[in-house]
């Protein structure tokens, strides 16, 4: 009588270890099916950006004199306007410091809000496009 649950147990352990050794939980393939149109439009993307075409932003200009005023500005619109990025344009004869590239006038223009509350001389423009 003892044979039966060996016999049971055996038989058990048999079925879950066929069933363990066929299984293959984590392996496959993964295939990506793209549109050649995507290819396409990458290379007319990049020569439109080569040209120059899609360089056209809009900014704001905060301050325009020397060097050290232009360094001290960035500094401090740097802190202030973390949400956007902030550079140094040497236009002769003065050094200007430009906050935010903005693909709208209307996102300038919220922005500008913003920041004329610091500078009140600020202004939006969109610079020239030099190709």
């Amino acid at each position: 009588m003892n044979r039966l649950p060996l016999l049971k147990l055996t038989l058990l352990v048999s079925c879950l270890l066929f069933i363990c050794s066929s299984s293959y939980g984590q392996e496959g393939t993964v295939t990506i099916e793209q549109d050649k149109k995507i290819d396409l439009l990458l290379k007319e993307r990049k020569q439109l950006y080569d040209t120059g075409e899609l360089k056209n932003y809009f900014s704001i200009q905060v301050i325009s004199g020397e060097i050290k005023t232009a360094r001290e500005t960035l500094a401090e619109c740097k802190k202030m306007f973390t949400d956007y990025t902030s550079d140094i344009v040497y236009q002769t004869p003065h050094y200007k410091v430009w906050v935010g590239k903005f693909r709208n006038r209307i996102d300038a223009d919220a922005a500008l809000v913003l920041i004329s509350e610091t500078y009140p001389g600020a202004f939006v423009f969109k610079p020239e496009n030099k190709k």
